[in-house]
């Protein structure tokens, strides 16, 4: 089991942890406990894990040796009659890290006043500066739009912070329109 190349956790019903691959060494503190490395918000998450179909996925924050508060999507194998719990922890934080470049990116391109890579429109072109800065400015807004009805469900997962990061990075983008 400690040569599995991924994550890979072994635990009882209740959490307590049986046998771990190799690599849960180097990217979780030692514990006896799997709920000792989940964040807070959720752990009422977790224990829902041996009322959901098994196999299943959920998504965790974990802490880790490099961060108080990792995303994980956690793949999970809950077999009632042995009362054993089996989990695979892949870290997702490479994919938030790839939104984060991209808004970066587009920091970048709205400083140089690169508009035509970030703003596209269908109608007649008009490229006077103030019409771009308004599109994109509408843009902004419609994403801030859609994340206020996404928020109330990302909230109940836990997630509610990527939400205010992507609205602080709109902000900051519409800032710098306005600048």
């Amino acid at each position: 089991m400690y040569r599995i190349p991924v994550p890979y956790i072994k635990m009882t019903e209740d959490f307590e942890i049986i046998n771990v691959s190799q690599s849960v060494t180097h990217i979780f503190y030692p514990v006896t406990s799997f709920l000792d490395l989940v964040d807070w918000d959720s752990k009422t998450k977790l224990k829902q894990i041996k009322t959901n179909p098994s196999p299943g996925v959920m998504e965790l924050n974990l802490k880790t040796t490099d961060s108080p508060t990792t995303l994980f999507t956690v793949y999970f194998h809950y077999q009632q009659k042995e009362k054993i719990i089996h989990l695979v922890c892949m870290n997702e934080t490479s994919a938030f890290q790839h939104v984060q470049l991209e808004f970066q990116q587009w920091r970048k391109q709205l400083e140089n006043n690169d508009w035509n890579e970030i703003v596209e429109t269908n109608a007649e072109p008009d490229n006077s500066i103030e019409f771009q800065k308004k599109q994109a400015e509408r843009k902004i807004s419609t994403i801030n739009d859609l994340l206020g009805i996404i928020q109330d469900d990302l909230s109940e997962v836990g997630k509610l912070e990527y939400i205010k990061l992507i609205q602080s990075e709109l902000e900051d983008i519409k800032g710098l329109l306005r600048s």
